[in-house]
């Protein structure tokens, strides 16, 4: 009994991963709490007001995501049908029944619950365990592209219709990343996003909420000072006011009630620009890029298929997101309605990126328990090189 128990290698999680997520964990506490304690004071009279909720839901979340990273991962396999369902139906029910704030009805008990933000998760699990499924036969269009993008038109339809048609876009996006690194004909691809981008065209300029906003943000491209969309207008401003180094913490005017919408959550990005400046904005981008390293690396070292392309679209979803949100700020996108991962104020937001990160600790641990597996055998024993493209991974045996 206890030789076996010596020969088991014991896994282990993906520390630098950690890290990065607890930078912009304490990032995100400081910078909500900077840019939220004026609204907190005049609308709740108490300056905590948004900080203390965030660090509920952090407490929370950080629960959730050691809860996620000691379950097998394979488990969600299992359970993916379940779990889409449920996402399912609950993006349906916010249709019906949710709470609608600023022309959306995206929310449940006034704003407290996003579906869509576990949503995503749930979806992505699904897409892997799907694409699994289909092994090589991913590449026939009947049993690939056909189900696929039935699946990807019943989802997007649910989220469109909150209206939320940036967060479908990125959902869509992602299961056609997944889709590509299952193994997909370029083709298929292309197919997918020709039909994609004429859907959504179609939806933005049959969508006043949206053909709105792309409108003003359209007229302003050359100028976005002169923009009309006014939140784009204070968000260049709240970037050129930071200069280099920035305006100190608690001294950017996006504190002021008004200057800058929801400044705590969808803009909090202008904030930092602001107050941290240049150096403070690009130490943000780096941790994405660390991020999206390591997800990847996790990704190429999952000991199988399932592992491999819940691990890709993880990483693929945060990184996109944070990449939207930011693209925003800087006049690059109109604005979104979505949140910077880790950073933004927001509950369910916060405890979906942190269910995320579960995801891939989990995938990291047994991972890093094949490796140690396959070192018993000699250094060179187990190299796999492949990324799903339909090719065989390639086993290398010291002579």
């Amino acid at each position: 009994m206890s030789v076996l128990r010596k020969s088991k290698p014991a896994g282990r999680y993906d520390w630098a991963l950690v890290s990065v997520v607890t930078i912009l964990l304490g990032l995100g506490l400081v910078m909500v709490f900077s840019a939220s304690y004026p609204r907190g004071l005049e609308g709740f009279s108490d300056p905590f007001y948004f900080i203390v909720r965030q660090l509920l839901w952090l407490v929370a979340g950080i629960v959730v995501l050691i809860v996620a990273a000691r379950i097998p991962y394979g488990v969600w396999d299992r359970w993916s049908i379940p779990i889409m369902g449920i996402a399912l139906l609950s993006l349906l029910a916010v249709i019906i029944f949710g709470s609608e704030r600023f022309g959306a009805t995206r929310t449940f008990n006034n704003g407290s619950i996003q579906p869509s933000e576990p949503a995503k998760l749930a979806i992505i699990v699904y897409v892997a365990a799907w694409l699994t499924s289909k092994g090589r036969r991913i590449r026939d269009a009947r049993a690939g592209l056909l189900p696929f993008g039935v699946l990807m038109g019943i989802v997007a339809v649910l989220i469109v219709l909150q209206p939320e048609i940036s967060t479908a876009i990125l959902i869509v996006v992602t299961a056609a990343t997944m889709l590509f690194i299952a193994g997909a004909d370029i083709k298929q691809l292309l197919v997918v996003g020709l039909i994609g981008a004429l859907t959504f065209w179609l939806v933005i300029n049959y969508s006043s909420y949206a053909g709105d906003r792309v409108g003003r943000y359209l007229d302003s491209v050359g100028n976005p000072l002169s923009s009309e969309e006014w939140q784009v207008t204070q968000a260049v401003q709240a970037l050129m006011r930071g200069g280099v180094a920035g305006r100190g913490l608690g001294n950017g005017l996006a504190q002021q009630t008004g200057y800058l919408p929801v400044s705590w959550s969808d803009n909090i990005y202008g904030v930092i620009g602001e107050e941290m400046g240049l150096l403070g904005s690009l130490f943000v981008i780096l941790l994405y890029a660390i991020l999206a390293y390591r997800g990847l690396r996790i990704a190429l070292r999952a000991p199988d298929q399932f592992g491999m392309l819940l691990a890709v679209g993880i990483t693929t979803i945060l990184i996109l997101q944070a990449l939207l949100n930011m693209a925003v700020i800087v006049a690059a996108a109109p604005p979104t309605g979505v949140t910077l991962p880790f950073v933004s104020y927001g509950g369910s937001s916060l405890m979906a990126s942190l269910a995320s990160i579960g995801l891939l600790l989990s995938i990291s641990r047994f991972g890093a328990q094949r490796e140690q597996r396959a070192a018993e055998f000699g250094k060179y024993a187990y190299e796999r090189f492949d990324l799903g493209r339909g090719g065989p991974a390639v086993t290398c045996i010291p002579p």
